[in-house]
Order: C-alpha cells, then sequence, then structure tokens
C-alpha cells in the first residue's frame, strides 16, 4: 500500500511539472505575439479579442541576441548565440563579414527546414569560430521567415596583445573537439497531423554520433512516423496530441558529449 501511494504521487508530480510546462509554452507564444503587434503598430497593445490568430502571421522576433561585441583571447574558440522566434519555421543563418543591408536582405539563405504555414518556433543557432583572428571581424545573425528579415550584428576582436599572435593568426585550431550542438529548435508548435523536423546540427572532429531521447529519457528507435535523417534531424511525421514533450538530441564523441532539448506542442485545429 505504502509503494503504491510513493507512486501515484511520483505521477501526480510528473503531471503536474507536464502541465507548467505547457502553461509555459502558450505563455512565450502570446507574449511574441503581443511584442509582435506592439511594435508593429507604434506600441499599440492589442486585446484577446483584436489579435488575429497567430498561425495567420508572418512574424519573427530575437528571443536573444548576439553581443553588441566580444574579444577572442589567445587560442581560444569563440562563441556566439543567437535565437528567434517566429511563424513558419523560421531559419537562422550567419554572415561574416561587413555587408550593406541590401545585401543581407538578398542573400540566399544556406539553412534547410521543413515549411509549415502553421508552426511557431523558437531557433537556437551557433556560430563557432575555431581559428585565430588576425584582426576584428563582422559577424551577423539573420534570422527569416517567408517574408520577414531581422539581423543582429556581433564584431570580434583578437586578443589585444599581438606579440602573442604572430605565430597563430588566422590558422584554424587543431585536434580533436568535443561536440557542440550548434543548431536546434527548443520550442515547436504545430497543428496536429502536421510533419515536424527538429534539426541538430553538430560541429565536432571528430564527426559525432547522433541520437535522440524522448520526454521518458528512452532512446528513439525508428518507425512508421519517428525517424531519424543522414543530417541527425529527428522526423516525426502526423504528430499526435500523445507525442507532447521534451524531445532530447544527444552528441557524442571520443571527446565527449553535448545535448540540446525540444518541446513539441501539438495544437488542436479550431472548428470553424
Amino acid at each position: 500500500m505504502q509503494k503504491m501511494n510513493i507512486h501515484m504521487l511520483v505521477i501526480a508530480q510528473l503531471v503536474l511539472f507536464a502541465a507548467c510546462i505547457q502553461c509555459r509554452a502558450i505563455d512565450d507564444v502570446d507574449n511574441s505575439i503581443e511584442s509582435v503587434d506592439e511594435s508593429d503598430d507604434g506600441g499599440e497593445t492589442h486585446s484577446h479579442q483584436q489579435q488575429r490568430s497567430p498561425f495567420e502571421e508572418d512574424w519573427i522576433k530575437f528571443v536573444k541576441k548576439p553581443p553588441p561585441t566580444l574579444i577572442q583571447t589567445l587560442g581560444q574558440s569563440v562563441e556566439i548565440i543567437c535565437e528567434v522566434m517566429g511563424s513558419q519555421v523560421p531559419t537562422v543563418q550567419w554572415v561574416v563579414g561587413r555587408l550593406p543591408l541590401s545585401e543581407i536582405d538578398s542573400v540566399e539563405s544556406n539553412v534547410i527546414s521543413e515549411s509549415s504555414p502553421s508552426a511557431i518556433v523558437r531557433v537556437r543557432s551557433v556560430h563557432i569560430i575555431d581559428h585565430m583572428l588576425s584582426e576584428k571581424r563582422t559577424y551577423t545573425c539573420v534570422g527569416r521567415t517567408s517574408g520577414k528579415t531581422i539581423y543582429s550584428t556581433t564584431v570580434v576582436y583578437p586578443q589585444p596583445d599581438m606579440k602573442d599572435l604572430l605565430q597563430v593568426r588566422d590558422k584554424p585550431f587543431t585536434g580533436p573537439q568535443k561536440p557542440r550542438i550548434v543548431y536546434n529548435e527548443k520550442f515547436h508548435l504545430d497543428l496536429v497531423d502536421s510533419n515536424l523536423v527538429l534539426p541538430c546540427k553538430v560541429h565536432a572532429r571528430p564527426r559525432a554520433e547522433v541520437f535522440w531521447m524522448n520526454g521518458e529519457g528512452k532512446l528513439i528507435e525508428p518507425n512508421h512516423r519517428l525517424k531519424i535523417l543522414p543530417s541527425g534531424d529527428l522526423l516525426i511525421s502526423n504528430i499526435k496530441w500523445e507525442d507532447m514533450g521534451a524531445y532530447r538530441c544527444i552528441a557524442r564523441n571520443a571527446m565527449g558529449k553535448d545535448t540540446a532539448d525540444t518541446f513539441v506542442y501539438p495544437a488542436l485545429k479550431e472548428e470553424k
């Protein structure tokens, strides 16, 4: 009887935890939509009755901008992190060098992603500089949806003491590197019966093995609806309500491992 009570308590705690995560995810979407509405209308706040459905909007915003400047210390790689959230599966790419904004707008995306008019997604991208810079360099995070583009720039300066840089500048760092997941989604909301591709791009040397686990901590085995693509991305076909939860990408090589979680939220279709 005591074991049964403990078991029921654990189940209740898990249900409560899942409910909290769902509420937080929905709040994230609501806050993002309100922020976009305010910026589009001179700061005017829309009531919930006046707002259009987020699925009908084409929008994108920064959740985490990269810092304006960074300094690279001697012999160390640099990571620049950028996060965006938006509709229709937004993408993030990096432009190296200073370009006019008009040219940034015209740069074709090098990120291949599934297009879904009903999706709302939060994307995280990490740009790694794995060589020593000889001079300052500009890196621009470019976020895109089908019709909108946003960008934010970071200038990276090499360590000021140039005497120590004479032998190492502009040379790539050699040797094995621990895996680093550089492109993934932190949150993916889409309608039930949609197809999802959860990206997991990895920077590693030697190449990392990529596998996925579900919210129960079990390895995902490919089946008729779940498939790990050669790129390491996870394909979920015809998502169901019971697919809601956290999915963890794990990248591993001889030097270590890295993990990244994506919370998937299947939304029920509105009845007309």
